[in-house]
C-alpha cells in the first residue's frame, strides 16, 4: 500500500529530495567508516546530524513512514554516542538494512510521487526497535497519528529560574516536558499530526540543538518547592532504561585498526561558498550555444585568413587581427567555465563503493580493506554517470576473483586483509581512473587456453600473444576464465559490456597483471565529451577527424616500408612493425590520389598505422551526435562542423577496424 502525495509544496519537495540523495550518499561511507572505528566520537555525531537533518526535512512533508524509520535509527545513535550501547556487525547490518528502506523510499518518491506504507515497513520498524531496547521482543511503536503529549508521571515539584533572554516558548516546553532533553522533546513535536504540528518552535528548538545546546545552558537555577511527607534525596543522574548485558556489548572484530578519519572542519560563515541549484538540462543547452560559439569563431579565422590575403589595408587588418585575438580568448575562456560548470568530484560515485564492498566481502567471506584516492578529481558529469557500472563490475570482479579468502591469504604469507584501490587522478586533458587489488593476479597462460578453447583464437595465435595482448582477451565477449558460476560473476558476460563503455566515451583500458601479487585495471577518459582537439585528415577529397589524443606520431608514406604479412599489411618502422591499413579501404571507397602520410595511432594496448592522402592540421571541434537513426554506425563516433562550414565525421578507429575485420580478434 501507499499513500498518494498531494502537488503542494512540489518545490520543497523537490528541494528535499535532492538533499536526501546526498545525505544518504554521504551517510553510506560514513557508516562503513564508523563500522572500522566504532570508538569515534566525531564520526557518530556527524552520522547523528545527519540523520537527524534527514527527519527534519522528512517532517516538514509529512512524510510519516521515513520520519519514523529515521527517528529510531537517530535513537540508535544517540546511544551509541552516549556509550549506552556498543556497535558490532550484526547491529550495522540491521541499521544499513534500514538506511536502505529509507533510501528506497526516497527513490520511490522522486520516481512516484508517492510513500510506503506505514504497514509496509513494520518488520523493519519491530527489528530497529528491538535493537533499541536492548534485544527484548519487539514491541509497539506509538502511531505518529496519535498525539504524544501524554501525562508525564507524577513528578517532584520544582520552580526553574530561566536565564535572560530564553524564548518563552521554549521555556513552556522545557516545563511541559521536564524529564526529557532537547532531541527528545524535538521528536515529541514532530510526531504530531501535521495540523498540531508548530513548525516555528519545530525550527527554534533544531536551532538550539544546531548550536550544541542543552537544557541546563538555558536555566539560571532550579528550586525544589516543598512538598508534604517527603524526604528530600539529592536527585540521581539521569541511567538508561536498561543497560545492555555484557555479551552484547562486545565489539565484533571488523578491520585492523585504522586511523580515525580528521574531523571535517566547519567553514566560518565568510569562508563558505555561496551555491545555487540549476537544471542540468540548462547547463547542457549553454554548453551547445557555447559550442556554436567555437565553431562561429573557427569559421571568422578562417574568413580573416582569406581576408588577409587579398586585403591591401595593413591597419585594417591588424585591427582586425587584434580583435579576433581578444575575442579568442573570451571564447576560451567562457568555453572553460561552461566546462567547468559540468565537472564534478569522482566521489560522487566513489563514495558508493565502501557500502558496496562491505557487503559483497561478507556475502562471500572475504576480508577485504577498501582504500579512496582522489575523489576531489573532477570530470564531465555525462562521463561519470556512465562510468558507474563499469566500475561497479570490476571491483566485484576484484572482490569474486582477485582477493582471495583468508586462509588462502595467510598460507601464501599475505595479510588477513586483501587491498582494493579505487583512485583517480588527472594527467593533462584525460582522467585516469584505476582499480588495483592484491589478489591472485591474472594468469596469461590460462586466459589463452580458455580462449582456444571458447574457439576465440587460433593456437598459433596465442605462441605469438605478449602477456599485455592475453590480458586484453578477458574483454572479449562471452570470455570466462571461471570453472564455476557464482552470484557476482563468471557468466561471461560483464567485461565486455565495460570495454565498450569506456571506448564510447572515448577512452582506453588496459590491464597490467602478476600472478600471485594482484592486477591492476587503468582506465583513460576526457576530461569532457563535448569539446576535443583533432587531426583533420583527408581520404579522396573527403575530411575526416581523427581524436588527437590518441595520434602517436605522423610520418611520410613511403611504399617501400608496408610489407604483406600472410592477409594483411605491416608497416616497417624503427624495427617495430604496425598493423597497416589505408583509411579509404576501411571505408570501402576507391583512392584517386595517392597516399602521402602515415599516421600511427594508439589502441589499447597496440599502435596501428593509417595511411591518409592530406592532412589539414589541428582544430578543435565541437561533437554533434549523428541522431538515432546513425547512432549505431560502426566507425563514426560523431560529427561536426568546420570553420568553412563543411559537415565532418569523427572516426573511432577501433571499432571501424575491429568492424572491417573481423577475423583480427586477438591481434588487436
Amino acid at each position: 500500500m501507499h499513500r498518494k502525495l498531494t502537488e503542494d509544496m512540489q518545490e520543497i519537495l523537490d528541494e528535499f529530495l535532492q538533499e536526501a540523495e546526498e545525505t544518504l550518499e554521504n551517510l553510506d561511507q560514513e557508516l562503513i567508516e564508523l563500522e572500522n572505528d566504532p570508538t569515534n566520537k566525531e564520526l557518530l555525531n556527524q552520522i547523528f546530524r545527519g540523520i537527524h537533518t534527514l527527519k527534519g526535512g522528512a517532517s516538514f512533508l509529512g512524510l510519516e513512514s521515513v520520519i519514523t524509520l529515521a527517528h529510531i535509527i537517530e535513537s540508535i545513535f544517540d546511544k551509541l554516542r552516549n556509550d549506552e550501547m556498543r556497535l558490532d556487525s550484526t547491529k550495522m547490518d540491521l541499521i544499513l538494512e534500514g538506511m536502505d528502506i529509507i533510501k528506497s523510499a526516497i527513490e520511490t518518491l522522486k520516481s512516484d510521487n508517492e510513500i510506503p506504507d506505514m504497514k509496509d515497513i513494520q518488520d523493519i520498524l519491530d527489528r530497529l526497535q528491538a535493537l533499541l531496547d536492548g534485544k527484548k521482543p519487539p514491541q509497539s511503536i506509538q502511531s505518529p497519528t496519535q498525539s504524544p503529549q501524554t501525562p508525564d508521571p507524577p513528578q517532584p515539584q520544582e520552580q526553574i529560574i530561566f536565564k535572560e533572554g530564553v524564548d518563552p516558548q521554549i521555556q513552556e516546553l522545557i516545563k511541559q516536558y521536564p524529564n526529557k532533553n532537547f532531541m527528545e522533546i524535538l521528536d515529541e513535536l514532530i510526531l504530531l499530526p501535521p495540523e498540531d504540528r508548530d513548525m516555528n518552535l519545530i525550527m527554534k528548538l533544531d536551532e538550539l540543538i544546531s548550536q550544541g545546546k542543552e537544557i541546563e545552558d538555558l536555566i539560571e537555577e532550579r528550586r525544589a518547592l516543598p512538598k508534604k511527607l517527603e524526604v528530600s534525596e539529592p536527585a540521581p543522574k539521569e541511567e538508561p532504561k536498561e543497560r545492555p548485558s555484557a555479551s552484547s556489548i562486545e565489539v565484533e572484530p571488523t578491520k585492523p585498526p585504522q586511523p580515525s578519519p580528521a574531523p571535517k572542519a566547519k567553514k566560518s560563515k565568510k569562508e563558505e561558498v555561496e551555491t545555487i541549484r540549476i537544471d542540468i538540462e540548462r547547463v547542457s543547452t549553454l554548453m551547445n550555444l557555447v559550442g556554436e560559439l567555437v565553431l562561429d569563431r573557427n569559421r571568422i579565422v578562417k574568413l580573416t585568413s582569406r581576408f588577409r590575403a587579398n586585403c591591401e589595408d595593413v591597419d585594417a587588418i591588424e585591427e582586425l587581427n587584434e580583435a579576433i585575438a581578444g575575442m579568442s580568448r573570451s571564447v576560451s575562456d567562457l568555453q572553460e567555465v561552461v566546462m567547468k560548470l559540468r565537472m564534478q568530484p569522482v566521489k560522487r560515485i566513489f563514495s558508493k563503493f565502501p557500502r558496496i564492498v562491505r557487503d559483497l566481502a561478507k556475502k562471500v567471506g572475504k576480508k577485504i580493506n577498501l582504500e579512496l584516492e582522489g575523489e576531489d578529481t573532477e570530470i564531465d558529469r555525462s562521463i561519470l554517470n556512465q562510468l558507474e557500472d563499469p566500475l561497479i563490475h570490476l571491483v566485484r570482479n576484484s572482490i569474486d576473483h582477485g582477493i582471495e579468502p583468508p586462509e588462502e591469504r595467510l598460507a601464501k604469507g599475505k595479510p588477513e586483509y586483501g587491498t582494493i584501490v579505487l583512485s583517480a587522478l588527472q594527467e593533462g586533458d584525460r582522467i585516469i581512473v584505476s582499480i588495483e587489488d592484491d589478489g591472485r593476479g591474472i594468469d596469461p597462460e590460462k586466459i589463452k587456453r580458455k580462449a582456444i578453447e571458447k574457439g576465440l583464437i587460433k593456437p598459433e595465435q596465442a605462441e605469438q600473444m605478449s602477456d599485455k595482448e592475453a590480458y586484453e582477451l578477458i574483454f572479449m565477449p562471452g570470455f570466462s576464465t571461471v570453472d564455476q558460476v557464482s552470484d557476482l560473476s563468471g557468466r561471461g558476460v560483464g567485461m565486455d559490456v565495460v570495454a565498450n563503455v569506456i571506448h564510447s566515451l572515448r577512452g582506453s583500458i588496459e590491464v597490467e597483471s602478476e600472478p600471485g601479487q594482484g592486477t591492476k585495471i587503468t582506465m583513460k577518459l576526457p576530461l569532457t565529451v563535448a569539446i576535443i582537439r583533432t587531426l583533420m585528415v583527408g581520404v579522396n577529397n573527403r575530411i575526416f577527424a581523427i581524436p588527437l589524443f590518441s595520434v602517436v606520431e605522423i610520418i611520410k608514406y613511403r611504399k617501400e616500408d608496408i610489407k604483406d604479412v600472410g592477409i594483411y599489411k605491416s608497416l616497417m618502422l624503427r624495427d617495430e612493425v604496425y598493423l597497416f591499413f589505408h583509411l579509404n579501404e576501411l571505408f570501402d571507397i576507391k583512392s584517386e590520389s595517392e597516399n602521402k602520410f602515415v599516421i600511427i595511432i594508439n589502441i589499447g594496448e597496440k599502435n596501428i598505422a593509417i595511411a591518409v592522402d592530406n592532412l589539414y592540421g589541428e582544430e578543435e571541434i565541437v561533437i554533434k551526435p549523428l541522431g538515432e537513426m546513425l547512432k549505431d554506425v560502426e566507425g563514426i563516433a560523431g560529427a561536426t562542423i568546420t570553420g568553412e562550414g563543411k559537415v565532418v565525421l569523427i572516426l573511432d578507429i577501433k571499432s571501424l577496424i575491429n568492424d572491417k575485420r573481423n577475423d583480427l580478434v586477438g591481434v588487436i
